[in-house]
């Protein structure tokens, strides 16, 4: 049985390593896609979002996929598919394509998410121990490594439609061969762990995992798309140097999932995600008062160190709520996940419009002190430390 429980957990890791790679793949080559299709900004920006209008279609259907064909056929199958779309968009030759495509990337995304956590978790519960956070370290490092990876093809000039198919083609490899090992040993524990409980609990669980995971989402959007205008428009560096505070966010973030799971094992989750949440505060106030960009990427660091947790516990607690079948707490997060995805932008580019970034950057304190505040509910026994 140990050993079917590691190699399933190998399994999800590669499959959350695969998921990354589609994300940050074609991600790399948004810039030369803009140039090469003539776009606005505008134009540009509608044909992204139709990745994340498909996210959102998944995740209302992952539930019942997950239910018919389980958590591990769905995530590799999934998998696999997204390495076939990622073929197909190197060859595609107008951004109404390349929109189709990219929104059946995020409807497929979504479902090989929340089907890779749904079946980490279930791993999770058969060692008895958190390795949520590692996983989401394996994504986030899969993230950096498919970044890395573009930038080398820019590099090296290899065109587009030579690129795309061939990560395409390896991630299709790496789902396939991950599949037979996923399978994890027949377990009454597993299957009843997130239904039992009364109802009076679920609403506050669900509601808290939510909160925590709108805010974790909200924060981390924020450091990815702002962090390198602020620094350029309030601090400024230069356009050379608005890469900096990702790397440093994303840096933060990944080393945070990395450590969070011994932190959870010690500490338990609801303290884990009040630390994070006091971490990303500090982070954000050391934006706000940064004099230099040096400055906001340290900021940005603390600031991805402390949201890492979030989204992987939020989704732990989702998946324990009772009187839910299996992937449906995680579909309902996933859902609300977005949400926070989409609206971050939006509000601190609105807020920045009317006031100023610092202005934005504040508002965002009150994400992060909701974070810190719901985070005391994360838990299916409440009078237990979390």
């Amino acid at each position: 049985m140990t050993s079917r429980v590691s190699s399933a957990r190998r399994g999800v890791a590669i499959l959350f390593v695969a998921n990354a790679l589609v994300f940050s793949s074609i991600a790399t080559r948004y810039p030369e896609i803009k140039e090469n299709f003539g776009l606005s900004a505008l134009a540009f920006g509608i044909m992204v979002a139709c990745g994340p209008v498909g996210s959102v279609l998944g995740s209302l259907v992952a539930s019942p996929v997950i239910a018919r064909f389980g958590a591990d056929r769905a995530a590799a199958v999934a998998a696999a598919v997204l390495g076939s779309l990622l073929i197909v968009a190197g060859f595609t030759d107008g951004p109404i394509t390349l929109g189709v495509v990219l929104f059946a990337i995020g409807l497929g995304d979504a479902i090989g998410d929340i089907g890779n956590n749904a079946h980490g978790l279930a791993v999770q519960r058969l060692l008895k121990r958190s390795i949520i956070n590692g996983l989401h370290g394996a994504w986030s490092s899969g993230a950096i490594a498919g970044g890395l990876l573009g930038a080398l093809a820019l590099m090296l000039r290899i065109p587009i439609e030579a690129y795309l198919p061939i990560m395409g083609a390896i991630i299709i490899v790496l789902s396939l061969v991950t599949l037979p090992g996923l399978r994890l040993p027949a377990t009454s524990e597993v299957e009843s762990a997130s239904k039992s409980g009364g109802r009076s609990q679920v609403s506050a669980l669900l509601i808290a995992a939510c909160c925590v995971a709108f805010c974790g989402a909200f924060l981390e959007d924020f450091g990815a798309t702002w962090g390198g205008v602020y620094a350029v428009t309030q601090t400024g560096a230069s356009i050379a140097d608005a890469a900096v505070p990702f790397v440093a966010l994303m840096t933060g973030l990944t080393t945070g999932r990395f450590l969070s799971d011994a932190v959870v094992n010690r500490f338990g989750p609801i303290r884990t995600v009040q630390a994070g949440s006091i971490a990303s505060l500090i982070g954000l106030i050391i934006v706000i008062i940064a004099p230099n960009p040096l400055v906001v990427s340290i900021g940005l660091g603390a600031l991805g160190l402390g949201i890492a947790p979030t989204i992987p516990l939020a989704m732990d607690a989702a998946e324990r709520a009772p009187h839910l079948r299996t992937g449906e707490g995680l579909s309902i997060v996933g859902l609300v996940l977005r949400v926070g995805l989409f609206s971050s932008p939006v509000l601190v580019g609105a807020i920045g419009q009317w006031a100023g970034l610092r202005v934005a950057v504040g508002v965002c304190l009150a994400v992060a002190i909701v974070s810190l505040i719901t985070a005391r509910w994360l838990s299916v026994h409440p009078r237990k430390r979390g």
